[in-house]
């Protein structure tokens, strides 16, 4: 059988507005087996990030969790103590933020924010606390080697606005794998970056994570990394899982017709000529949605059976997809 990590069932997370109730996350259940990359997609205001920051714990008021079940290595997390969840956070899941220079204390160097997770999870340490900040310093500076800051030992006590774009990420993944733990959720870590560091970042975590055994939840918008680093891929559209498939299934045969616009979307060096088509249309209002298909508006193929609620079928092996008239145009190479 297979060694699940995570396990979400029918998760529903809302806030509470002054235009009335936002689900942001309607019905999302997903699995995450130990040593698998998920790569999550979909466009902004999809509930990728809203996902997985319910996975975190990190939903506060006007936020709440309204429904389902989140479990860790068959550890409930819904409801879980906020202590129990300082304990859990940073030593036994991680998670890299889309913005590293607003997620980076700038008031601290990139050094004191790791022996920070190192001092608050690291149970090796022993001794005194000088003895302890000691060896904190030296596997923080370890650390920033494994993520290729170039010369560490003169980068160590620099802080955040003195680094690059890319080599903030960098640091922002240090914290992260700090502790060696057994899941990083890397939400859109190449956001902003230029493509040659985009790829650096990307083989950097792709390299840790066979390293360390540990099991990577990439949320992008692009598919495109999706197909080169992910096993498994979950395509979000309003709240809701759309797609989900082995990755190369998904993108050689699109089911669902929010996916194949997304690969329409993508130019491609190998048909030059060919016309880059954007999904017509924007992401419908998350306040009092009918009880229809959500991407109905934007489909070409809509037809008045989907004015119902829709539910998730199978279309494959181990695929799901949720619409009526599932189908494809022919897949392609991203």
């Amino acid at each position: 059988m297979r060694d699940t990590v995570l396990q979400i069932s029918d998760l529903k997370t809302c806030f509470d507005t002054r235009d009335g109730m936002v689900t942001a996350v309607d019905g999302v259940s997903l699995s995450l087996n130990r040593g698998e990359c998920l790569g999550v997609v979909g466009e902004s205001g999809s509930g990728k990030s809203v996902t997985f920051a319910s996975v975190m714990g990190l939903i506060k008021k006007p936020g709440f969790i309204a429904n389902g079940s989140i479990t860790f290595e068959k550890r409930e997390l819904v409801g879980l103590d906020p202590t129990a969840y300082r304990k859990l956070r940073g030593k036994e899941i991680a998670m890299t933020m889309q913005d590293a220079l607003t997620a980076l204390n700038p008031a601290y160097t990139v050094s004191n924010q790791i022996i920070e997770v190192l001092l608050a999870h690291d149970d090796t340490l022993t001794g005194s606390r000088k003895a302890k900040r000691k060896q904190a310093r030296e596997q923080a500076l370890e650390m920033l080697k494994l993520v290729g800051i170039p010369s560490p030992e003169s980068r160590f006590d620099d802080y955040p606005h003195q680094f690059s774009g890319g080599m903030r990420q960098r640091v922002m993944i240090a914290i992260a794998l700090a502790c060696k733990p057994r899941l990083l959720i890397a939400d859109e870590p190449t956001t902003a970056l230029d493509v040659t560091i985009q790829a650096q970042v990307l083989e950097l975590i792709a390299g840790i994570r066979e390293k360390l055994g540990m099991s990577v939840i990439l949320i992008t918008h692009d598919l495109g990394v999706v197909a080169e680093y992910c096993d498994n891929v979950v395509v979000m559209y309003a709240g809701q899982i759309v797609e989900r498939g082995p990755t190369h299934a998904v993108i050689a045969n699109p089911q669902h017709p929010y996916t194949q616009g997304l690969l329409n979307s993508i130019p491609r060096l190998s048909d030059l000529a060919r016309r880059i088509e954007p999904i017509k249309g924007t992401v419908p209002e998350l306040v009092n949605l009918p009880a229809q298909c959500r991407f109905m508006d934007r489909c070409t193929r809509a037809r008045p059976a989907c004015k119902t609620h829709i539910a998730m079928q199978d279309c494959g092996p181990e695929r799901e997809v949720r619409c009526l008239f599932p189908g494809t145009p022919g897949g392609g190479d991203v």
